[in-house]
């Protein structure tokens, strides 16, 4: 320890002289050498001295650091506390202002006061850019460079940075003006004129709101102009305890001068460990401690902890080589660390990657093999990243690993929260059912966690929708009727069980109707009506109880809709009166998420991970720090520049001459410093194990953060190997994996030579599986008749039922007998979701049989009308989808002129039929629709089966085509006397046609087909009943061209002819 204002020389004699004397003091000192435990020990001993626990006041930089002291003091102290004793500076700054707002100190505040939320302000902002180019007000004189980028969100957080380090400078808008003008920044002066603007909005609208970035600022300015209100809180204060002093700001530490200046003021701080640097923290400003905290009676002192009792020796000089690089902050303070004679062992390694899937399965493995092998508790170990998308990232990979995870709260806004965005949409539909603009929302509802629907699921409830109003003669399309539900909840009646999510979103979506008719709904009780329906309470909270993934995510549902109730309660109190359909525009329009001030507890079970700022202030004994990319980890990208807010701050403390000064070279390095300390935060937070890792390819390349960490590292080869996954699932697989390959070997050797044996690794593994069987629970996977290939098969029962008739249609007699697996996958509904070119041949097919003989221009104006049903939008590619129905209408028209002109006329269209095909065996019966009958001048049948598609057969092949071949034998086998308007016709077909009219031809292109001289079709019909009627389905195609629909096989995934879909019991 060293000094430079007393005798003390060690830390019974600092703590003594801390206690006893009344001199302003900064402690400073390395992570670890016991700071925030010597300041819970200077007020203990204090408050035993008889210090008065209201005189008492301790800032922390951080809710979470201000917690973990409140609790250690709380748990020391012995006594209890009527007021919070430990603070962020924003809430006793706030505290600050409520109480002079009650000593009428704050005239033109007549509510409470309150912070204004980062949600709140972009809210805001974003209506007041949107007024501007609407025109409603006069927009500012933005510089021709940034008007491409007003009304942005990115321009939206660079004005609410600059507009948050405005406040904290205390600047008025003729300042900023000022200030602009002298520095020919012509963006300064448009973002005081919107600064004006937003002031005189805020102030009023919400003069009892106060920006959270100037609440100090504007504390401070309340104790300067109030020489009264400072002096008794002077005399309140008999002891301010200040931790981690280097991340604050310039305004904090205005006020602390206030009311610790010659007065009995300790701060504790280290350095080189700053991770508020983006919110305007000055490591630099300790330099000044001595001058400014000093008056001649009274002048300060500056100590030094120099014996580390976190960070073991190797992570100490880890460290050491970190911080030898960032600028000095506090003379050559905080540097020092020692030893005690028996330091605990500690380990620094660092780890290089071929990708970044094997630097997280590294992460994953190493956990486990310290849990299992080395008995470390999980919660004994932390992942230390940069970013909070590394933070999800990761923990998404772990958990499904089977490692449970502890994060902070996702930093999401509200509105998109799993937990939450159904419960606006359903508001928003109440309130306003015709501004539903989304045509997906139901569909979204469904998959929600109220729904709970799968896409199966969906589907299928949509095709019993689309029966349903197709029986009652109704044409609606699947999608309109999921979204009428909602109004005609009738539809969802006598549906099954796969309309259970739809009946439950029902349900809450009818009580919400009700709460709202009763014209005094408010946010609130609209929300409370939803959340009571939906029966989620009680179901959710008991899986939060419970342990896993599942466990977590009801956990964090639970605390989302706890947040917009709170939003809700908010928004009622600062506007009372307003609607419903106020509050859901509210919630929507903000892009930031709301802050929350629910805690949660970590699990001694689990992982933490968090960012290096989360993790200031916490020590674990295992840390982890991955992702060292260069760009990553230093990113050295130039912030706030746009609007140049650290510019300002400069020519605010430097004057405007200053700015000459900034060069890129210098902007650059003073970031790289700003990394380095949030860097050294995070590896100082272990105590026995640090282990850095970064990916090291063509594409990514090791941060210098790594080299710094171990100077001797290769950082271009020597790739750590990661092992399996030590997990349940893994051994299980590589057992198995030991176990076939071992026995494939043996059987092969056995063929050869009979008195071969399996081998000793081959029964070993056998007998783990079997103990991984026989297990309570068993291990999911050991046992053989779970295994793929050898389960037995679920039924081997035909298809069709003997004792029904097996149905052939015409369209799936040539699909059959091309590949009867194909056939039936499709047929079991496995077939691809239906695209453009389906929905379009659909729409031709109904308006040909609507409009049988219409001229073209009658075909274009049916069209048009019926167009909005494939819900396609109004672009280039809707309007070339439409040009091509208008060709295929126009070679429709075209044909029914040729087939005048071949003296044949049209009788029947989408004619029904079926009809029993007489054979030996099952009973067959051939159903089908005709698309068009025609009769030719002899008075006989002509079939016609309209194509929309482009892809014709040669005319050769016509001759023998199974769909056309079909449907003549359906002439003869009495297909035609089902309906009047043919059963006179007789039963000898003329012929049949197959009519392309989605061609890239004229007109219409024609294949056809003679009138059948034996009964080589019935022949087809019956061999595909056969396949049809079987238990089992062949496959069809040559293995040699692959997969895809044009060079081979269409299922892959099923086809034993495909490596892809054989067995893993086949070799």
């Amino acid at each position: 320890m060293s000094e430079s204002a007393d005798t003390a020389t060690g830390t019974p004699e600092l703590l003594d002289h801390l206690v006893t004397s009344r001199r302003p003091s900064l402690v400073a000192g390395a992570p670890g050498t016991g700071k925030s435990t010597l300041l819970v020990e200077v007020a203990v001993q204090r408050l035993r001295a008889g210090l008065d626990p209201l005189s008492l006041l301790v800032l922390a930089p951080t809710r979470n650091t201000a917690a973990m002291l409140r609790n250690e003091l709380s748990a020391r102290a012995e006594q209890t506390f009527t007021e919070p004793v430990v603070r962020t500076w924003s809430a006793y700054a706030f505290d600050l202002i409520r109480r002079a707002r009650l000593q009428g100190l704050l005239p033109m505040v007549e509510r409470a006061p309150r912070l204004l939320s980062g949600p709140e302000q972009d809210t805001l902002l974003g209506h007041l850019l949107e007024g501007h180019e609407q025109g409603l007000t006069p927009s500012p004189p933005w510089p021709e460079e940034l008007r491409l980028a007003v009304g942005t969100r990115g321009f939206r957080k660079e004005v609410r940075e600059f507009f948050d380090r405005v406040s904290e400078l205390g600047l008025e808008p003729d300042d900023i003006a000022q200030l602009g003008e002298q520095a020919e920044r012509g963006e300064w002066v448009a973002a005081a004129m919107f600064y004006q603007e937003y002031r005189d909005l805020l102030d009023l609208g919400s003069a009892e709101a106060f920006d959270p970035a100037g609440l100090i600022t504007r504390a401070a300015e309340l104790l300067e102009a109030n020489p009264e209100f400072l002096a008794a809180e002077q005399d309140q204060l008999q002891l301010v305890l200040v931790d981690d002093l280097q991340e604050a700001s310039l305004s904090q530490h205005r006020l602390l001068t206030l009311l610790g200046r010659g007065r009995n003021l300790v701060a504790f701080a280290a350095p080189d460990n700053v991770v508020q640097g983006f919110r305007g923290a000055r490591a630099d400003e300790l330099a000044q401690f001595t001058q400014r905290y000093s008056t001649p009676r009274n002048p300060a002192g500056i100590y030094e902890l120099e014996t580390s009792y976190r960070m073991g020796p190797a992570i100490a000089q880890a460290w050491k080589r970190v911080v030898r690089r960032v600028p000095v902050a506090a003379g050559l303070h905080g540097r020092t660390l020692e030893f005690g004679e028996d330091p605990h062992p500690a380990t620094v390694q660092t780890h290089l990657f071929e990708n970044s899937t094997q630097e997280e399965r590294f992460l994953a493995q190493h956990i486990v093999h310290l849990n299992l092998y080395e008995h470390r508790p999980l919660a004994e170990m932390a992942i230390v990243v940069r970013t909070g998308s590394q933070v999800r990232n990761l923990s998404r990979f772990l958990e499904g690993q089977g490692i449970a995870v502890t994060t902070p709260p996702a930093e999401v806004p509200l509105k998109e929260e799993n937990a939450v965005r159904p419960l606006l949409d359903l508001l928003a539909l109440a309130v306003n059912p015709e501004a539903n603009e989304d045509p997906l929302r139901m569909q979204s509802l469904l998959l929600s966690r109220y729904g709970m629907s799968t896409a199966l699921e969906i589907r299928r409830l949509r095709q019993l929708l689309r029966q349903k109003d197709s029986a009652g003669g109704g044409r609606r399309s699947s999608q309109e009727l999921l979204e009428a539900t909602l109004h005609e909840p009738e539809l969802a009646q006598d549906l099954g069980p796969v309309a259970r999510g739809l009946e439950r979103l029902l349900g809450m979506y009818q009580r919400l109707r009700e709460e709202l008719a009763t014209g005094n709904a408010t946010p609130e009780t609209a929300l409370w009506a939803l959340w009571e329906a939906s029966g989620r309470a009680e179901a959710w909270r008991t899986e939060a109880l419970g342990t896993g993934p599942a466990a977590r995510r009801a956990d964090h549902d639970l605390d989302a809709v706890l947040s917009v109730f709170q939003a809700a309660e908010r928004f009622v109190d600062q506007l009372p009166g307003a609607s419903v359909e106020q509050f859901v525009e509210h919630i929507l329009e903000q892009e930031l998420p709301m802050d929350s001030l629910a805690s949660r507890s970590a699990s001694d079970q689990t992982v933490t991970v968090l960012t290096t700022a989360a993790a200031a202030g916490r020590q674990w004994p295992v840390v982890f720090v991955p992702g060292l990319q260069e760009g990553s980890w230093p990113n050295l990208r130039l912030r706030g520049e746009l609007l140049g807010s650290n510019a300002l701050a400069e020519a605010v403390e430097h004057g405007v001459g200053f700015l000459g000064t900034r060069t890129p070279s210098r902007l650059v390095r003073e970031i790289r410093n700003d990394e380095l300390r949030s860097f050294s935060n995070a590896i100082s937070r272990a105590s026995q194990s640090l282990i850095c890792t970064a990916v090291a390819s063509e594409e990514q390349q090791p941060s210098s953060f790594l080299q710094i960490i171990d100077p001797a590292a290769d950082q271009q080869g020597s790739y750590t190997a990661v092992p399996r996954i030590r997990s349940l699932p893994s051994l299980v697989a590589e057992l198995r994996c030991e176990a076939e390959s071992h026995i494939a070997a043996a059987m092969g050797a056995w063929q050869q030579d009979s008195s071969q044996t399996v081998s000793s690794v081959a029964q070993d593994a056998v007998a783990v599986l079997g103990q991984l069987t026989a297990a309570q629970p068993a291990v999911r996977g050991a046992a053989p008749a779970t295994w793929w290939g050898l389960a037995p098969l679920s039924t081997q029962a035909p298809v069709f039922p003997q004792d029904q008739p097996i149905r052939v249609s015409p369209s799936k007699v040539e699909a059959v007998h091309a590949s009867p697996l194909n056939w039936f996958v499709q047929a079991a509904g496995g077939q691809s979701a239906v695209d453009f070119a389906a929905s379009l041949g659909t729409l031709i097919h109904s308006i040909a049989e609507e409009h049988p003989d219409a001229a073209g221009s009658e075909y274009l104006k049916v069209l048009d009308e019926r167009w909005p049903e494939l819900e396609m939008p109004n672009n280039w590619e809707g309007r070339r989808d439409h040009d091509r129905a208008e060709e295929m209408l126009k070679k429709l028209a075209l044909y029914s002129l040729q087939m005048r002109s071949e003296g044949r006329s049209l009788v029947a269209r989408e004619l029904p039929f079926n009809v029993p095909v007489p054979h030996e065996g099952r009973e067959v019966e051939l159903r089908g629709v005709i698309d068009r009958i025609e009769v030719d001048g002899q008075g006989r049948p002509y079939v016609v089966d309209l194509k929309t598609g482009a892809r014709m057969p040669s005319a050769k092949d016509a001759l023998t085509h199974p769909q056309l071949g079909v449907y003549q034998a359906a002439i003869t086998l009495g297909a035609l006397d089902s309906t009047p308007e043919t059963s006179h016709l007789p039963a000898e077909p003329a012929g049949a046609t197959l009519v392309f009219v989605g061609s890239n031809t004229k007109k219409p292109s024609l294949r056809t087909q003679q009138a059948p001289t034996d009964d080589w079709a019935q022949q087809l019909i019956i061999e595909a009943a056969a396949l049809m009627g079987d238990a089992e389905f062949v496959t069809r195609h040559d293995a040699s061209r692959g997969a895809g629909f044009s060079s081979g096989c269409a299922l892959p995934d099923i086809c034993p002819l495909c490596s892809e879909g054989r067995q893993v019991t086949e070799p």
